[in-house]
């Protein structure tokens, strides 16, 4: 009977200890949530302004968002581009470009460690949004944070509707994109190829059809190897990828 109270004992302390651990980590986990929340809702304030809603049927589409980009890069030069997705209200985002894929994975604007990472661009591409396919990745945050509002369109229907249009903003430019697919794929697909060169190439045509082909929806967009694309990249909370795809539509000298 001693023995047997004994393994009871040990095992409600390993008990105890498995659900103290596990409440930490699920602390430090949402105050790193918390966080960066804080911090980009507070840049954002700082750097950006935005029209209401009462207001955006009357103006044009790049007064929809405007980004001051000296206070932006003042706080970090890699910031290169703000992305905006219109209509949404969590996505509004500095583009980070380091040249590679893993500095902003876990690194927040300020530098500091974070689970939720940045927004960031693929590292082969070009900074200036010129190449005919760029990609730009972010978490799919569990708060919705960061890409986390991206499963929209494969989880409601009518969420596509109202959410066709993201910006990509410089301090240059402002491009405006249109949605025309999204799809699940594996993280290893050919939807990850960086394609630059001239438009009108025949491979990319056919790199473009793939992507419309294997969309969750018909969208009714057209899509042509005369198109320039940016396809917006995160995690599923499995081991494949869910990826948005825009093709270019507008332009503005900022």
């Amino acid at each position: 009977m001693k023995k047997k109270k004994w393994i009871l004992r040990i095992l409600a302390a390993i008990c105890v200890t498995a659900i103290v651990v596990s409440g930490v980590r699920l602390y430090r986990i949402y105050s790193d949530y918390n966080k960066s929340n804080h911090l980009y809702d507070d840049l954002s304030k700082k750097v950006t302004k935005t029209k209401a809603k009462s207001d955006q049927k009357s103006s044009e589409w790049y007064e929809l968002c405007t980004v001051d980009f000296s206070q932006l890069q003042a706080t970090n030069k890699e910031a290169i581009a703000w992305l905006y997705v219109e209509n949404n209200e969590t996505i509004s985002y500095p583009i980070m470009y380091s040249g590679d894929n893993d500095k902003y994975l876990r690194t927040a604007l300020d530098g500091s460690s974070a689970i939720a990472g940045s927004i960031f661009l693929e590292g082969d591409n070009t900074a200036d949004f010129t190449d005919l396919h760029t990609l730009i990745y972010g978490h799919n945050m569990r708060n919705r944070s960061m890409f986390g509002s991206l499963r929209e369109y494969k989880n409601d229907p009518d969420y596509y509707k109202d959410h066709q249009y993201f910006q990509v903003i410089t301090p240059t430019k402002a491009y405006r994109y249109q949605i025309f697919a999204y799809s699940v794929v594996d993280p290893n697909a050919d939807v990850y190829t960086v394609y630059k060169g001239d438009l009108g190439d025949e491979k990319y045509g056919t790199f473009l059809e793939s992507l419309k082909k294997g969309s969750l929806r018909d969208t009714g967009v057209d899509v042509t190897a005369n198109d320039r694309v940016v396809t917006l990249s995160t995690c599923t909370g499995q081991d494949d990828r869910f990826v948005v795809h825009g093709k270019l539509i507008a332009t503005h000298d900022m």
